[in-house]
């Protein structure tokens, strides 16, 4: 292989992998904004409580830290014949508890819905 051609694969490589690493880091992706407002808890706590649960869901479990993340795991819901994003979180919510896919973050027990739509809060308001 030629110099020449060595050199300009290498750099199309690189570019490839850099634009694609910049799209997945900086793009964020668009969702409906209801996936960040916890309905049930917004009756109990402020919007800095919300944040603050959010936080510390975050810090507990790492692996969901991010807005791509949150977002995958709250839009990943079976098709029914549920029309607004709104009834599907509420059955949801109450398959979590059902389940048993409870989390307990400062003291307070939540479905997982609940505090990912607390994380994802957390992080869409820093922004």
């Amino acid at each position: 292989m030629k110099r020449r051609k060595f050199i300009l694969l290498s750099g199309l490589g690189i570019s490839a992998i850099a634009i694609s690493t910049w799209y997945y880091k900086f793009n964020t992706p668009e969702y409906d904004q209801l996936l960040t407002e916890p309905e049930l808890l917004s009756h109990i706590w402020d919007d800095t409580t919300i944040g603050e649960i959010g936080e510390m869901y975050r810090k507990q479990f790492s692996d969901e830290n991010s807005e791509r993340k949150l977002i995958k795991h709250l839009s990943d819901y079976e098709s029914t014949e549920i029309t607004t994003i709104t009834e599907v979180l509420r059955k949801q919510i109450t398959d979590d508890y059902n389940k048993g896919n409870t989390v307990m973050v400062d003291g307070w027990v939540l479905s997982r819905t609940e505090a990912r739509q607390c994380a994802l809060f957390s992080l869409t308001q820093t922004n």
